[in-house]
């Protein structure tokens, strides 16, 4: 007898949860946007040049890998054409200077990344923080990133709205 006198409970407990829920949505549907963080930034004065500053930033760092690897390469070959006039002890001493420069090169390439990665974060934070405000500024209920939908209209489309607001930013500095 419990039982069922629970089971009728449920049922019209979720029957009301279900009727409050539609009426919910009928009263007000969700503000719902969606945005191309990436075409945002394309599209903006601000993300164009934050994407300069950070593609220079990223050749800088290959420059100088690419130095760094010149010398090594040099200093390798030096090395290899004078590998068998040189004592024992010159010759191990080389060898280590030229596992160093090869460690202290992987070590710039490891620490060129991590920063590149940390630069290309904070560009997305940037705008993430920009496609919030905006969501609050305009009461949205959600905001997608188009990448990961099937399909949306293009009504609900904040992009453009997005990249005003990126250029009203100041200048990005990595």
């Amino acid at each position: 007898m419990k039982q069922r006198n629970l089971g009728w409970v449920l049922l019209a407990l979720g029957s009301i949860i279900l009727f409050s829920t539609t009426t919910t949505w009928a009263a007000g549907s969700p503000k719902i946007g969606i945005v191309d963080a990436v075409g945002a930034l394309q599209q903006s004065q601000w993300g164009k040049a934050a994407t300069e500053e950070l593609k220079k930033a990223a050749e800088k760092m290959d420059a100088d890998l690419d130095q760094k690897q010149k010398a090594f390469a040099g200093a390798k070959e030096e090395f290899d054409k004078k590998k068998d006039v040189l004592d024992q002890k010159s010759k191990t001493k080389k060898e280590q200077d030229l596992r160093d420069m090869q460690q202290e090169g992987q070590k710039y390439l490891m620490d060129s990344k991590g920063k590149l990665n940390d630069l290309q974060a904070s560009l997305a934070k940037k705008v993430h923080e920009v496609v919030e405000k905006l969501a609050k500024d305009e009461k949205y209920d959600f905001i997608f990133e188009k990448t990961g939908l099937v399909y949306a209209t293009d009504k609900e489309d904040i992009t453009k709205q997005v990249a005003k607001e990126l250029d009203k930013l100041p200048p990005w500095k990595p």
